[in-house]
């Protein structure tokens, strides 16, 4: 994999794992002086804002998100990526079957856990209709693991 510049997450909606993991992400990346351009992605147009309780996270950490707007996945959108971290294994397998004529999707897509080197449990449930308490937690696994993500992108980028 060459240099990592440009990461998509993606979850089913872009509402509520996938922007909080690209809004942790950018915050981590300043924090650690990384140039990476970070966005997010759903594969449904699910609703027009980013869910109360991942704004209500954010928030917590003064991480600003009013630029954000839900995108969907498009081929130019993954084309342009040089790494695709989504929250459930199945989101992976249905762009590598989907976008399979994309050079080397099937190279740069991962869950973000499997990314960090998680073999087990890799799935990153959705938390909407779950209990704030389950809410909170799935947004604090993400937070773990888009650190843990960040850092080793910057650790690759190092190396070339």
């Amino acid at each position: 994999m060459n240099k990592i510049k440009r990461v998509v997450f993606i979850c089913l909606g872009n509402t509520a794992r996938s922007p909080v993991a690209e809004y942790l992400a950018r915050y981590y990346a300043k924090k650690n002086k990384i140039e990476l351009n970070i966005c997010s992605a759903g594969f449904i147009n699910a609703f027009s804002y980013m869910q109360r309780e991942s704004r209500q996270y954010l928030n917590l950490k003064n991480i600003n998100y009013s630029d954000f707007q839900p995108q969907l996945i498009t081929p130019a959108l993954l084309e342009h990526q040089d790494l695709i971290l989504t929250m459930e294994k199945s989101h992976s397998i249905d762009i590598i079957t989907n976008y399979g004529h994309i050079e080397n999707i099937r190279n740069k897509t991962f869950t973000l856990k499997e990314f960090n080197g998680e073999s087990q449990d890799i799935d990153i449930i959705d938390p909407y209709y779950t209990s704030t308490e389950t809410y909170r937690k799935v947004l604090q696994i993400i937070d773990n693991n888009v650190k843990k993500a960040v850092e080793k992108i910057q650790k690759h980028n190092i190396s070339f």
